[in-house]
C-alpha cells in the first residue's frame, strides 16, 4: 500500500508538473515570448504570420474581450487609446493645435502595431478613419495617401516573385549548386544555402525567399539525420553496443546543431539581401514614398548604395554562425547520396527543368535590367517641358503582365502564371501597409507636427560629427527594430527624420538613408523581421526547434559588428552615390516648411553657397533659420522659385 500510494504521488507531482509547464509556456507566449509551436506551419498562414506572430500564436491564452485578446493586446489597447485621449485633451504642443492629435494617432497607430491589437493592415487604416475626425486633413487628401506609383511598383516586383515562387526555381537553383560543387562540408554547405538566399532576396522580396529555401534545408538536415541513425543502426550488429549509442547520439547532436544555424542563415542572409533594393524588402519600400525621396531615388541608385553594406551583412552573418554553429563539425552523414536522394524527391514534385522556369528567370532578368536602366530610360522619354513618361512601375509591370500572356508547358491551356496563384500568395494588406505608413506622413506634415518634433531633435546635430550623427541613428533604430518589428520603426521614424532634416537644414539623405538599412540589422529577437518568423515556425520540423537564445545569442553580436561596420560603409556610400553631406538641398524645398532663399554663405561641411535652403517659423511666418542658426526676416526676402 505504501508502494502505491508513493506511486499516486508522484502521479499527482508529474501531471502537477505537467501543468505548470504548460502554463508556464502559455505565460511566456502571452508575455511575447515566442516559440516555434505557437506558429501555424502552412505557407500561407505563415505568410500572413510573418508580418503578424502575436496574432498568429495559436497556443496563447486570450482571456480578454471574449477570447479575441491576449493579457498584452488589452495592454497595447488601453495605452495607445489613453495616449491619443491626453494628447487630445491637455495639448502640451501649443503651435500647432493639429500636431497633438497628430502625434496621439501616430503613437497609437505604433502602439496598435508593436502589440498587434488588431491585424497591422487594419491598424494601417486607422489614420483614415482619425485625421479627418480630428480636422487634421480632409478625407480626400488621407485617402490619396494610401495609393500612388509605389504600390504599383510592389504590384509589379511582387508578381514575379509569385511566379519564381510557383516554379520553384530558387529551390531547384540551391540543390542543383549542391550537386554540382559536391559540396557537403558544413563551412562550404552553410555559404551555399546562405549565398542563394542573399542573391534571391535581391530580386525576391525576402519573406517568399525564406518560405522557399527553409523547407528544402530542413528536409536535407532530416535525411542526413535519418543516414546517421541508419548508419549507427548497422554499425551496432558488429560493434559493442554502448560505442555504436555513443556515435549515434553525437553525430545526431552535430546534425541538430548545424541545422540550428542553417535556419539562422538563411534567415539573416534573405534579411542582408532584401536590403540590397527598393523592393526587397517591406522598409525599403516605405521608404520609397517619404517626402520628395521617390523622385530622387532610383532602383539603380539605391542597389549600388546599399549593395555593400549588404554584403558586409551577408559575410559578418556567416562570420558569426560559422563560429557559434559550424567550427568543428564534420557532419559525415552529409553525403553526396543525401543530396542526390533529394534531388530524386524534386524530380517527384515538381519535375525536371522545364521551359517554365527558364521564361521565369529571363523575365526576373528583364525587370531587374529595366529597373536598372530607368534613368536612362526615363530620359529617352522626357519632355521638352522636363516631364518624364516612363518610371519604375511601368518598367516593372511589363515582365510581370507578360506572365499572364505567355504559355505554360508544365500546364496546358495555362499562363505561366494565373489570377488563383495571385490570389492565394500575394499579400494583398502589405499595400495597405504601405499606404497607411504614407498617410501617417502626410498627417505628420500638415498637422506641423514635423516641425516640432525637427526644432526637438534638430538641435542634437548641430554642432556633431557627420559620423557620429550616421552612426547614433543607425543604433538608436536598430534597438527600435529589434524591440518594435522593422515594419512599425520604418514607418513611424523615417517620416520623422526627413521632418528633421527639414527644420535642421540638413541633407534628408544623410539621416533616412542610415535609418533604413538600420531597421534591417533586427537580428536579436524571432519576432522582428519576417525571415525570423518564418524559420522560427518552420523549425517546429526539427528537434529540438530554435530558441529565443538561438536568435539572442547569435544576433547579439552580429548586430553589434554590422552597426559598427556595415554603418560605416552605409556612411561611404551614401556620401558617394547621393551626396548626402551637401548642403540641404533646393528639391527638398515645399515653401512650407523650408523655402530656397537668395542668400549666400558658408552652408554645412564649409561649402559656400550663393543660394541656400530656409527653415520657417510656420507660427508666425516672418522669420526662417538658416543652417548655421541665422534667423532672418521674410518681408525683404528674395525666394527663389
Amino acid at each position: 500500500r505504501e508502494v502505491k500510494a508513493d506511486s499516486n504521488g508522484l502521479e499527482r507531482a508529474g501531471t502537477m508538473l505537467e501543468r505548470a509547464g504548460t502554463q508556464l509556456q502559455h505565460a511566456g507566449s502571452n508575455l511575447g515570448l515566442q516559440r516555434a509551436s505557437t506558429l501555424p506551419t502552412e505557407s500561407r498562414e505563415l505568410r500572413h504570420a510573418a508580418t503578424m506572430p502575436i496574432t498568429y500564436d495559436m497556443e496563447s491564452v486570450r482571456p480578454c474581450c471574449g477570447g479575441l485578446w491576449k493579457v498584452q493586446q488589452l495592454f497595447g489597447f488601453i495605452l495607445g487609446l489613453s495616449l491619443l485621449v491626453i494628447l487630445w485633451a491637455a495639448a502640451p504642443i501649443g503651435t500647432h493645435p493639429g500636431a497633438n492629435p497628430m502625434l496621439g494617432i501616430t503613437l497609437m497607430c505604433g502602439i496598435f502595431w508593436v502589440f498587434e491589437v488588431a491585424p497591422i493592415y487594419i491598424t494601417a487604416l486607422i489614420p483614415l478613419l482619425l485625421m479627418p475626425l480630428f480636422e487634421i486633413v480632409g478625407t480626400k487628401i488621407a485617402a490619396g495617401a494610401y495609393w500612388n506609383q509605389i504600390q504599383m511598383l510592389v504590384i509589379g516586383t511582387y508578381l514575379v516573385d509569385i511566379a519564381l515562387e510557383e516554379c520553384h526555381l530558387p529551390r531547384r537553383a540551391a540543390l542543383k549548386l549542391l550537386l554540382c560543387t559536391g559540396v557537403v562540408q558544413p563551412p562550404l554547405l552553410l555559404l551555399a544555402f546562405m549565398g542563394v538566399c542573399w542573391v534571391f532576396a535581391m530580386f525576391a522580396n525576402n519573406i517568399a525567399v525564406t518560405l522557399m529555401i527553409t523547407p528544402f534545408a530542413i528536409s536535407l538536415m532530416n535525411a542526413a539525420e535519418e543516414q546517421a541513425r541508419d548508419e549507427a543502426a548497422a554499425r551496432s550488429d558488429s560493434e559493442d553496443t554502448d560505442d555504436s549509442n555513443d556515435n549515434e547520439d553525437m553525430t545526431a547532436a552535430e546534425v541538430r546543431r548545424f541545422s540550428n544555424g542553417l535556419l539562422l542563415g538563411i534567415a539573416f542572409a534573405s534579411t542582408a539581401g532584401g536590403m540590397t533594393t527598393l523592393t526587397g524588402t517591406i522598409v525599403n519600400e516605405v521608404l520609397y514614398g517619404v517626402g520628395e525621396l521617390r523622385n530622387h531615388i532610383t532602383y539603380g541608385e539605391f542597389i549600388r548604395f546599399a549593395i555593400l553594406p549588404s554584403l558586409a551583412t551577408f559575410i559578418l552573418a556567416y562570420f558569426v554562425i560559422y563560429v557559434r554553429y559550424v567550427r568543428g563539425l564534420t557532419l559525415r552523414t552529409m553525403t553526396h547520396e543525401v543530396l542526390e536522394s533529394e534531388y530524386e524527391e524534386l524530380l517527384k514534385d515538381i519535375g525536371p527543368f522545364s521551359r517554365d522556369e527558364m521564361i521565369v528567370a529571363f523575365l526576373q532578368f528583364v525587370q531587374f535590367t529595366l529597373l536598372m536602366c530607368t534613368p536612362l530610360i526615363a530620359a529617352a522619354t522626357e519632355t521638352d517641358y522636363g516631364q518624364q513618361y516612363v518610371g519604375d512601375p511601368t518598367l516593372a509591370a511589363i515582365p510581370a503582365i507578360l506572365l499572364f500572356f505567355i504559355p505554360s508547358a508544365i500546364h496546358p491551356g495555362q499562363a505561366l502564371l494565373t489570377w488563383p496563384a495571385v490570389h492565394d500568395k500575394f499579400d494583398f494588406g502589405l499595400l495597405l501597409l504601405i499606404g497607411g505608413g504614407f498617410a501617417i506622413s502626410t498627417g505628420i506634415s500638415n498637422s506641423g507636427l514635423n516641425e516640432d518634433i525637427g526644432a526637438a531633435l534638430a538641435g542634437l546635430t548641430e554642432g556633431a560629427h557627420p559620423f557620429t550623427i550616421n552612426l547614433a541613428i543607425i543604433l538608436v533604430v536598430s534597438f527600435c527594430a529589434q524591440m518594435f518589428s522593422t515594419i512599425g520603426t520604418a514607418t513611424t521614424l523615417l517620416p520623422i527624420l526627413y521632418s528633421v532634416s527639414q527644420e535642421a537644414i540638413r541633407n534628408p539623405y544623410a539621416l533616412v538613408l542610415p535609418a533604413t538599412l538600420a531597421c534591417s540589422f533586427a537580428f536579436m529577437l524571432p519576432t522582428a523581421t519576417p525571415s525570423n518568423v518564418v524559420v522560427l515556425a518552420k523549425s517546429q520540423d526539427l528537434y529540438p526547434p530554435l530558441r529565443i537564445r538561438d536568435f539572442f545569442c547569435t544576433g547579439l553580436p552580429l548586430t553589434l559588428l554590422t552597426v559598427v561596420i556595415s554603418g560605416a560603409l552605409i556612411f561611404w556610400r551614401a556620401n558617394g552615390v547621393f551626396d548626402s553631406e551637401a548642403p540641404f538641398p533646393k528639391w527638398a524645398c515645399d515653401n512650407v516648411y523650408a523655402t530656397w532663399v537668395n542668400v549666400p554663405g558658408y552652408t554645412h561641411g564649409g561649402r559656400y553657397v550663393t543660394e541656400q535652403g530656409c527653415a520657417i517659423d510656420t507660427v508666425s511666418f516672418a522669420v526662417c533659420k538658416l543652417w548655421n542658426g541665422t534667423w532672418i526676416g521674410m518681408t525683404n526676402l528674395t525666394r527663389v522659385a
